[in-house]
């Protein structure tokens, strides 16, 4: 019997196994692909705001802040936007939504843009910076509620645009929503009001909420109570994508259909503004109506 080893089954030197790719390339072109998945993201804005026909005041108020780093073609933007439906009457709605744009523009500037130019902003601290804006507003508003002797106070809803992530906040009935590249409107945002409860018990319908007799009731408000609850969520966009910020004075006179359609038909985002403002006119106008339009686009 033969004491050389029989070699036959295994693998032949002559033919190694073929290396692995290094870990460094493997880590590299995974970056590279992440890149063709999340392009460079361009911001554009506009907005539009009307008293309606049937108020004599507009309460409502409006912030957009954007900026824009590029470098090596690399573009990282960064927006604010911000619509507040003031309440109260006699004078003060439109203080207290005034309040809590000047609030939230204050804080921007301060700890969010700061941050951002500082290169050391991330998604938790845009959240996090939504809440603590939104909680100093509510204090603030609170306290010129106090000092007024009065029952002020306001809706908002905020998104902040960081790259290709949407951060919204909202307290009370103002809306936002996404139109997708496909023409697909979205609601983003859960109204705190007594007709989304019953839309949502399914005891009535979308279409009868818009005209409900108590549709004006909203159970949460900046400026009501020491503490302020607020919904906070945060989604991906995509270039093509579109955000819409409105009060409650656009989607109560016209249905998301007809959003869908004026945004999709007019030529330009300031157009768009404009149109859903006088559509809401046209088909009633009871209260004042505000729009903010965002549009993600690839660099």
């Amino acid at each position: 019997m033969s004491d050389t080893p029989d070699i036959s089954k295994n693998e032949s030197p002559s033919n190694p196994e073929p290396p692995r790719l290094d870990p460094l390339a493997d880590t590299i072109l995974a970056a590279r692909n992440d890149l063709r998945l999340k392009p460079n993201i361009n911001l554009a804005c506009s907005q539009f705001t009307s008293v309606g026909q049937k108020r004599k005041q507009n309460q409502d108020s409006l912030l957009t802040m954007q900026t824009v780093k590029v470098n090596l073609s690399d573009s990282a933007p960064l927006g604010l936007y911000v619509v507040a439906d003031g309440m109260g009457g006699q004078a003060s709605g439109e203080v207290a939504s005034g309040i809590v744009v000047s609030t939230l523009a204050q804080y921007a500037h301060s700890a969010l843009f700061s941050r951002f130019l500082g290169g050391n902003l991330s998604d938790r601290d845009v959240t996090n910076w939504l809440r603590t804006s939104i909680e100093a507003a509510n204090v603030a508003v609170l306290e010129g509620r106090t000092d007024r002797a009065n029952d002020m106070g306001s809706t908002v809803v905020a998104i902040v645009v960081k790259g290709n992530m949407a951060h919204i906040a909202h307290v009370g009935d103002s809306r936002a929503y996404r139109l997708d590249a496909d023409g697909q409107l979205e609601r983003l945002t859960m109204d705190h009001s007594l007709v989304e409860q019953l839309v949502q018990a399914k005891q009535i319908t979308p279409e009868e909420a818009r005209t409900h007799r108590r549709r004006n009731v909203v159970y949460r408000t900046v400026g009501d109570k020491e503490s302020v609850e607020i919904d906070v969520t945060s989604i991906e966009v995509n270039p093509g994508d579109k955000l819409v910020l409105c009060s409650d004075g656009l989607n109560s006179m016209i249905p998301d259909s007809r959003i869908t359609a004026v945004v999709r038909e007019s030529p330009s985002l300031s157009e768009a503004a404009r149109n859903l403002a006088d559509a809401a006119n046209v088909a009633g106008g009871d209260d004042n109506i505000t729009v903010v339009l965002v549009e993600i686009a690839s660099l």
